[in-house]
Formats: C-alpha cells, sequence, structure tokens
C-alpha cells in the first residue's frame, strides 16, 4: 500500500515553514500560559509532579560530564550507599546542560518545554503537509498533535520529559514513507537517523517506531491483497475450494514480492538507527538490571526478556485513579477519549502524582468526519491515504486502552483485549511497553493528519487568502478547545523556583556531610516531595532519597528516623523512645549525615511541635529561618539532661 504519492507541489514561503513556525509559537505560548509571563521564577509543572526529579537529571547528567565522569553511578542519592543510575532521557539531558551554560536550570528547562512542544508541532506539520499535499490544511495537524491534552497533562503538566520527546517521530515516519516511496539513499538514512533520536529520546517511543513499521508494512501487503477486489469465498466442491485456495496463494505471493524492496528499506533504516541507538541502549539494560541500581532494584533481578513481570507496569495493583478506584485500572478508557472537562483527567498516586489525559479533541474528531463523509469526491490517492493513516490512528487506539478495555474512569472493570495480548506474546520486545497509554500520541498523530484532510477538503473552494485564513483558525480552535475545554490542567501548573536560604550557605561550607530533608511525604499524601532533589542542584550534598521516591533502606530502617515518624504522629515520648533517637542519630552521624531539616510548610497540624518536643531534650534547640525551614544538627549530641548547642553553626534568620 502506498498511502501518498511521491509527487508533491511547491508552496509559496508565506505557506511554508516561516507561518508555521510563528503560528506555533504563539500556540505554545497560550498553550502553556502563565509560563510565559514566569518564564524565570517559576517551572512549567505541577508541584506534586515528577518533572522535580527531570529537571534534577538534566543537571546531575551535565555535572557529571563537567567534572569527567560518566553519569552511571550516583553519590548523591540514595546515600550514604548511592548506586547505578541511568537518566532515562539523554537528550534532554544535553540540550539542558548546553542550555545550563547560559541561563540558570528554572529557565533552562521552560526553555525545554517550549522547544519541545513547537518541535513536535512543526514535525506533524511536515509530516502532514506530505500526506495531504497543503501546507495551510497540514496546520491543524501540528495543533492536534504537538498541543494535544495528552502532551500538556503528561509530559508538561506531570514532567515526564521524555515523553516531550514528539517531534523525532513524525520525522521518522516521514522519511520511511519517502525511503518507500522515492527510494533515494538519503530518505534511507534520513529514517534510520531520526530513529535513532527517536529511541535515544524516549525507549518507548523507539519501540512505537518498530510496531509502526510493521503496521506500514501489513498495511501494504493487505492493499496488494485485497487490490483484485474481494475474495470469492466458494467451498462447495473440491474443484470450488482448489481454485479459492490457487487465488489466495497468487495474492500472498504478488504481496509477498510487492514487499520485498519496502521490507528492505524499512529494516535497513531501522537497524541504522539501531546501530546508533545501541550502546547506550546496552549500558540502560545493564544499569536497570544491576540490583545496585536506584530505581527500582528490589525488580532488577526480573528484567529480562522472556519474563512476564514487566507485562503489568502502570496497570499494577498498586496503581489508584483520581477516585479511588483500586486494582488493575488502566490509564486510557473509551468514554475519556471523548468527554471534555476539567475534572476528568486521571490522576494517579504511585511514585508522584501524575495527571493522565486521553481527550481526543471535537475539534479534530469533526474534521476527520468530515473527511470520511466527503471521500467520495477524493481521487484515488487520497482515499488510500485516508484509509491508512484511519486504521494506523485506530490501531494505536486500541494498543492504548491497554490489555484490559475499561469504559470509564469510574470503574476498574473492564473487557479482555486479545488484541493486545496477542501482540504482547507475538510482537518482539512488545512485553516491555509497561505503559500502553503513551499509544496515545501515535493516535493523536493519525487523527491530526485525518483533521488536516478535512480542513483541505473545507477550504478547496476558497481563495488562497481566505484558506489560509481558515486554516489558522482552526488550528487555534484546536488548542483553545484543549485549554478550556479538555481535562488538560489549564492555566498550566507551575512551581517555585526559589530555594531555601540554608541550602545557599551549606553549599559555601569545604566540609562533606549528608542532609536529610524532613519529612518524607507530603500531607496528606505518600508522595515524596521532589522539591528536595531541586535544592541539591543547589546545596549539592547527597540526601538519602531514590530517585522512584522511596527512602534509602539504611535511613529507613533507622531508629532515629522510625521514632521522629512516631512522634510526628503523636506517640508519648519515653525513655526508650529517646534512647532510640539518641542511637539512630550516634549512626546516622555515622553514616555521614550532618543536619536533619524540617520543612514546616510540610507538617500539618501539631506535627512540628511534637517533633521539636521529641528532638530538643537530644540534639538540642535548632536554627529556625524566616523561610520556613528547622535545622538539627547530628553533629554535636549533647549529653543526657542538656538542651544547649544550635544547628551546626547556621545562623537564624527570624
Amino acid at each position: 500500500m502506498n498511502p501518498t504519492p511521491p509527487d508533491r507541489p511547491r508552496f509559496s514561503w508565506l505557506e511554508g515553514w516561516p507561518l508555521a513556525t510563528a503560528l506555533y509559537l504563539l500556540l505554545v505560548v497560550v498553550a502553556t500560559w502563565p509560563v510565559a509571563q514566569v518564564f524565570t521564577e517559576r517551572f512549567a509543572g505541577d508541584p506534586y509532579g515528577d518533572f522535580w526529579k527531570h529537571a534534577w537529571g538534566h543537571w546531575w547528567v551535565r555535572d557529571s560530564l563537567i567534572q569527567g565522569a560518566l553519569p552511571l553511578f550516583c553519590r548523591l542519592v540514595n546515600a550514604p550507599a548511592g548506586g547505578y543510575l541511568f537518566v532515562a532521557d539523554p537528550f534532554n539531558c544535553l540540550a539542558v546542560g548546553l542550555l545550563l551554560s547560559v541561563f540558570p536550570l528554572v529557565t533552562a528547562y521552560n526553555l525545554l518545554i517550549v522547544g519541545n512542544l513547537w518541535a513536535g508541532c512543526m514535525a506533524a506539520w511536515a509530516l502532514a503537509r506530505h500526506v495531504v499535499r497543503s501546507a495551510p490544511a497540514a496546520l491543524a495537524a501540528g495543533a492536534v498533535y504537538g498541543l494535544s491534552a495528552y502532551v500538556l497533562a503528561y509530559p508538561v503538566t506531570s514532567g515526564v520529559t521524555e515523553t516531550l520527546n514528539t517531534a523525532w517521530m513524525p520525522l521518522c515516519i516521514l522519511f520511511m514513507h519517502r525511503s518507500v516511496e522515492t527510494r533515494r539513499f538519503r530518505d534511507l538514512l534520513l529514517a534510520g537517523f531520526f530513529f535513532f533520536l527517536t529511541t535515544f529520546s524516549c525507549w518507548y517511543y523507539g519501540q512505537f517506531m518498530v510496531v509502526y513499521a510493521a503496521f506500514m508494512l501489513a498495511a501494504r501487503g493487505t492493499g496488494v491483497f485485497m487490490a483484485p477486489g474481494p475474495l470469492r469465498w466458494r467451498w462447495r466442491t473440491w474443484r470450488q475450494r482448489e481454485a479459492m485456495l490457487e487465488q489466495v496463494r497468487s495474492r500472498a505471493s504478488k504481496a509477498l514480492l510487492d514487499l520485498r524492496d519496502p521490507l528492505f528499506r524499512i529494516v535497513a533504516g531501522l537497524a541504522l538507527g539501531t546501530c546508533l541507538v545501541f550502546p547506550f541502549a546496552l549500558v540502560f539494560q545493564l544499569v536497570v538490571s544491576d540490583p545496585a541500581n536506584i530505581v527500582m532494584p528490589d525488580k532488577a533481578p526480573s528484567r529480562s526478556l522472556l519474563r512476564f513481570q514487566d507485562f503489568l507496569g502502570s496497570n499494577s495493583p498498586w496503581s489508584v485513579s483520581a477516585r479511588g478506584v483500586r486494582g488493575f485500572h488502566n490509564h486510557t478508557n473509551l468514554v475519556g477519549f471523548f468527554l471534555p472537562g476539567k475534572g476528568n483527567a486521571t490522576v494517579t498516586v504511585t511514585i508522584d502524582r501524575l495527571t493522565r489525559v486521553h481527550y481526543l479533541g471535537w475539534v479534530a474528531l469533526g474534521l476527520a468526519i468530515l473527511a470520511w463523509k466527503r471521500r467520495g469526491s477524493l481521487d484515488e490517492d487520497d482515499r488510500s491515504a485516508q484509509i491508512y493513516w484511519m486504521a494506523a490512528g485506530l490501531f494505536f487506539l486500541v494498543l492504548s486502552l491497554g490489555p484490559v478495555v475499561t469504559f470509564s474512569d469510574f470503574s476498574s472493570h473492564g473487557v479482555f483485549s486479545p488484541f493486545y495480548h496477542a501482540m504482547y506474546w507475538l510482537f518482539p520486545m512488545f512485553h516491555k511497553l509497561a505503559i500502553p497509554f503513551r499509544f496515545l500520541a501515535l493516535s493523536l498523530l493519525a487523527l491530526g493528519i485525518l483533521a488536516a484532510m478535512g480542513l483541505r477538503w473545507l477550504s478547496a473552494g476558497l481563495s488562497r487568502w481566505d484558506g489560509l485564513g481558515l486554516s489558522v483558525l482552526v488550528a487555534g480552535a484546536c488548542v483553545l478547545e484543549v485549554t478550556l475545554l479538555s481535562p488538560a490542567p489549564w492555566p498550566l501548573p507551575t512551581s517555585p523556583a526559589s530555594v531555601p536560604a540554608f541550602y545557599e550557605m551549606v553549599a559555601t561550607d569545604p566540609e562533606e556531610y549528608g542532609l536529610i530533608d524532613y519529612p518524607f511525604e507530603r500531607p496528606e499524601s505518600l508522595l515524596l516531595p521532589g522539591e528536595f532533589f531541586y535544592y541539591q542542584t543547589v546545596h549539592r550534598r547527597p540526601i538519602p532519597y531514590r530517585t522512584s521516591g522511596v527512602l534509602s533502606p539504611e535511613v529507613a530502617r533507622n531508629s532515629f528516623m522510625e521514632e521522629v515518624r512516631n512522634a510526628q504522629t503523636g506517640a508519648e515520648h519515653s525513655v526508650v523512645a529517646g534512647r532510640r533517637l539518641r542511637e539512630g542519630a550516634v549512626s546516622l552521624r555515622a553514616m555521614g549525615f550532618r543536619y536533619l531539616i524540617l520543612h514546616t510548610d510540610l507538617l500539618v497540624g501539631p506535627s512540628q511541635e511534637q517533633i521539636e518536643e521529641a528532638l530538643i531534650p537530644i540534639l538540642g534547640e535548632p536554627a529556625r529561618f524566616a523561610d520556613g525551614l528547622v535545622v538539627f544538627e547530628l553533629s554535636e549530641l549533647p549529653e543526657p539532661g542538656t538542651q544547649t548547642g544550635k544547628a551546626g553553626g547556621a545562623s537564624r534568620e527570624e
């Protein structure tokens, strides 16, 4: 199947990239508002989201490379042991690393957000322009794909920044098709290069390209097989059955012969990209398979190419929906594709609060339906392309529903998906895709192309300027629908980039020691405050937290920390508790920790008073800072019965 012809019309400069560049920059500012207003002061992202650790990862990779060390073993987190760590966002790490040479981390991170969103729009526009042969109509595709509710909620608001790299997939797909259509070696090389960038940016998206390549070849073979018309099913006599089998054999042979050249080109492009990304993939596999890895050391032994454990992934029993539904729960459901409303986002409480939105958008759906209803006015190539992209959109939409198809976010019960399980068991490496929700990106890309087809038909009878104006308005309408009507949060949540004064003070201390920030969870939540990682980019001291959001086992089992948690819950003080506090403090000091830092804004009710009442007899009076930090020093333990001392000479700021 050849969904797009090789010949393309030329477009004027106004219809080309200058207009797309300006329009998408404007739409990105609107979609991420108020980030442009606080670009150098606040991070784009929800304070409860995962972006703190991703921004920390960008900083740590650059800091390691500047110090001449490979960013594979980290002693700054999971203290005192440290551990192996491969930041699964290498492309963004390099991009932010370059920006950090000029800008502070908050500005560099926000530039990364804006740049990736704009690039995703431009890449989808380039692919759609190739397919629909109309640069103005393709503007809708860039808006539908690059600024979808999925992108604004998951990569941006939740801060899962490896999924922010949406630009490379459309470009990889574009040159896959061009390598088959034009048979140019340059297009094959570019397909391989963009497959490398796709995989290097996000392992999931790289696997998606392999799945897409298989779909592309299967669709082409099916098109050739069905080209002569429907099969005539006649089985009554032996002669009829023999003729039927001969017809199937003849068509299958023709389809296989037709697939030889496309198969070679697609496989060659993927192989080239695989050769480029293989060293990084090998290192990543070695790191996550080591029990000393920081992210999930308890799961390291089960991470195998042939094991079933990764199948459940984010759909495992510890997943919790926004409405408290516990158990096996997909983050994608049928109703969510079509249901608007800001209260309909799925929010999970696992490592961090992650907002997932899979709303497709009625403007895009309306244009796609319009194109389908008017398919009779299309030529054969356009009808072929329309069927192809509709099949692609539905294919990846079904995959995004996961192994169990749920109908709404109100229930965890659903229907077994034989299609997903067949892909899991038959398709190589498919079992590694533990988050089927992310397949939605390719569905939105296909929907954007179908919407562009509908927009091209809608503007067919208009003058060039009227058609151009209509395309700009429709692209804007797609983004306004996402911002105002979809479940994606808007105005976009932002988080403060200020750092407490105490961390700036200890950054200048030549001594080496670790810090323990407390509490370990946000109020009324199980989430680790991600700000602790961001503060480390300033103080550069080891902290006892893993990037998975849990505490180092050595510190978690320490009697001092256990008694601090007991005091926070209001447990009565006793001689035994005091002895355990003192013994635990001595042990923490031996591990290299010097300060316990209470974040009073994260301690609700009488928690702060209860903790101080338990600690002051053991550690002495703390240092109190105007920004809400209360700092206890572990280095000098006063004798029992005394209440003297301050936090390591840290000056008070009343």
